[in-house]
């Protein structure tokens, strides 16, 4: 049985759950705004939701769904300009980073787990049909997602991360993508290691990978939250579980579609990106941001909202 209750994990962190909310609060166009732990089967995942003051009918929810190394402190900004605009929104922080849903084993971290975590969290917070906004893992399993239930979507934005299938095609066939994964099989090699580097030295390996696109403070607060006891150790866990060992079916897509993609993206060439479209059967819009990076729920998350609500109003 799933439930809902108030939050008070990661209190005093500025870009917490708790925090990000009482910020939305404070915003003029905003009804309510508060931080959730939602208890599911598989643990108690740590959120945030919000409404507006003045809803509009024809936008609906959104559920915003963040990558590593993040957390879903990330979608603050689109958040509020969805919610300026009448859209209600809901995020939640994924297995590994909720320290409730924090699984020991690798295992653990395969797609159908990810995809099933969607599946009855959306449901616990009794969201039927929504808009799902998904970057890096929370874009894959959105791909996943989509393909696996189409019912329960409205429309799906997918930031960042191309198909899955795409991806994996361009990996074996082109060398620019496969050495942008080099930091994947580090993981997958070396985990411990990876884990110890990164957070070296207050983190400074992870702030560099953030390339100056997440503001300092962001930045230093997800270096303080991975830095939690077995926070990063599990987090990396997803790249462990990358391995094959359990798959979902990620085609067809037919749910309506938009993946916006940024130049300067430091995993994913525009030649993978553009490959995507061959595995969307429905609707779908290409919206590549000249000169943007990897970071975009940080960076650009105006040019997100505002995909995200055009992409509803044409349903």
């Amino acid at each position: 049985m799933a439930s809902t209750q108030r939050s008070h994990l990661n209190s005093g962190d500025p870009f917490d759950n708790e925090s990000v909310a009482a910020r939305l609060a404070e915003l003029p166009l905003v009804a309510d705004a508060q931080a959730l732990t939602v208890t599911t089967e598989h643990g108690d995942f740590a959120g945030f939701r919000a409404t507006p003051a003045h809803p509009d009918p024809q936008l609906g929810d959104a559920l915003l769904l963040h990558g590593w190394p993040e957390f879903a402190a990330c979608w603050e900004q689109t958040a509020a300009i969805l919610l300026d605009h009448g859209m209600s929104v809901f995020a939640y922080d994924q297995r590994g980073y909720s320290p409730g849903a924090r699984p020991d084993s690798v295992d653990e971290y395969t797609m159908p787990h990810l995809v099933s975590d969607l599946d009855e969290v959306s449901r616990a917070v009794g969201l039927d049909r929504f808009h799902l906004v998904g970057h890096d893992w929370g874009g894959m399993v959105a791909w996943h997602f989509a393909a696996n239930h189409p019912e329960r979507l409205l429309t799906s934005t997918v930031v960042s991360t191309p198909h899955p299938i795409a991806h994996v095609k361009q990996v074996q066939a082109d060398p620019d993508q496969y050495e942008r994964m080099a930091y994947m099989r580090a993981i997958q090699d070396h985990p411990d290691g990876v884990a110890r580097t990164l957070l070296r030295d207050e983190g400074q390996r992870l702030i560099d990978l953030y390339s100056g696109d997440v503001p300092d403070d962001m930045a230093a607060s997800y270096v303080s939250r991975l830095s939690e006891t077995g926070a990063m150790d599990a987090v990396l866990k997803y790249y462990q579980a990358a391995d094959g060992r359990a798959r979902l079916s990620s085609t067809p897509v037919t749910v309506p579609t938009t993946f916006v993609w940024g130049s300067r993206d430091i995993a994913f060439p525009r030649a993978t990106a553009e490959l995507t479209a061959g595995y969307v059967e429905g609707p779908y819009r290409f919206v590549p941001l000249e000169g943007a990076s990897h970071w975009l729920p940080e960076s650009h998350p105006g040019e997100i909202a505002r995909e995200t609500i055009a992409l509803a109003r044409e349903q």
